[in-house]
């Protein structure tokens, strides 16, 4: 009898291998379902993109200005800090000049809709770096970091 219950026991310990191994060639070979598909596409846009980071005016002149910019692209312990010079030239438009920077630095990381925390609205705001929509862009920083509300001289930090 303890033979014969031995030999049971080996035939259902194979039989149950051999359904794993097929389970898991199954589950290799198994094409996903539109829904398994759709979820994958959600989770991989909500990763985190591009980089977070701070603006910093630093000084403004009548031509001249310096801004800094500390980023971080996993968490804000591998953070780098960047000082960023910016000349109008004469008789230009100093604000417009820093905040066309800032923009070149933003799509550096981002070439379509980046997530923006705005100070001066109190939420954080969906905006594009997307040539086509460059003015826009332009125009909501300068109210950003020298519309009404800011600081003495104009100056926000972001």
């Amino acid at each position: 009898m303890a033979y014969i219950n031995a030999a049971r026991e080996r035939h259902r310990a194979a039989e149950m291998s051999a359904e794993r191994e097929y389970a898991e060639a199954r589950a290799r070979e198994r094409v996903p379902s539109a829904d398994e598909i759709r979820v994958a596409k959600i989770m991989r846009n909500l990763q985190p993109q591009g980089t977070n980071g701070v603006f910093q005016i630093i000084s403004v002149g009548d031509r001249t200005a310096k801004y800094s910019f500390r980023g971080w692209t996993k968490d804000a312990s591998s953070a780098r800090r960047e000082v960023i010079e910016v000349d109008a030239g004469p008789n230009g438009d100093v604000e417009r000049e820093i905040v066309r920077s800032m923009i070149t630095l933003i799509r550096r990381y981002y070439k379509d809709y980046f997530n923006w925390e705005s100070q001066r609205l109190d939420r954080v705001v969906v905006l594009s770096a997307r040539m086509e929509d460059n003015e826009g862009l332009e125009d909501f920083l300068i109210r950003e970091f020298f519309g009404a509300g800011t600081g003495p001289h104009g100056l926000a930090s972001r």
